[in-house]
């Protein structure tokens, strides 16, 4: 009667065939998640962006108050402030906004946080003209280091 089972050789195999394909799939899988978060960072920088332009077209300037160059108040409190927003996971990004000297124009910047924190795209920042942009120095040690053109290109499509 022939015995029934596997060999150890064979189990082995098998556990370095699943590894193999393991390897090769995780960074692809990590990369696929990433840029899942990087999406949900731009509906978030474009809804800070409109929120923006609504107290513009109210106050006629983006300031705390006409002409200083200081962020409103407001904004830190806002949902679109951390993304995801609150409540609905870790924090992977934190959305600031500076304000120009003279409080009419702004560049929202979306620094990245933890699972993020390592992210080559760096951080994405957009201003009030809708000029999409990368923080030049969140680039550096990464594959766009020195190449932000590169970066907002594919970081941003």
């Amino acid at each position: 009667m022939p015995q029934a089972g596997f060999t150890l050789i064979e189990v082995m195999i098998v556990v370095v065939i699943v590894g193999i394909l393991s390897m090769l799939a995780y960074p692809s899988y990590v990369e696929y998640v990433a840029r899942g978060h990087r999406t949900q960072v731009k509906a978030q920088l474009q809804a800070a962006q409109q929120w923006m332009e609504r107290r513009y077209s109210e106050r006629y300037f983006y300031g705390e108050t006409s002409g200083a160059d200081t962020a409103p108040t407001a904004f830190a409190n806002q949902s679109f402030a951390t993304s995801p927003p609150p409540g609905e996971g870790g924090v992977r990004y934190s959305l600031s906004v500076a304000i120009n000297g003279d409080g009419q124009g702004y560049v929202i910047t979306a620094a990245r946080e933890g699972t993020m924190s390592t992210d080559a795209c760096g951080d994405p920042m957009v201003n009030n003209l809708g000029v999409k942009e990368v923080d030049v120095d969140s680039l550096s040690g990464g594959k766009y280091e020195g190449k932000a053109a590169e970066a907002v290109a594919q970081c941003w499509r």
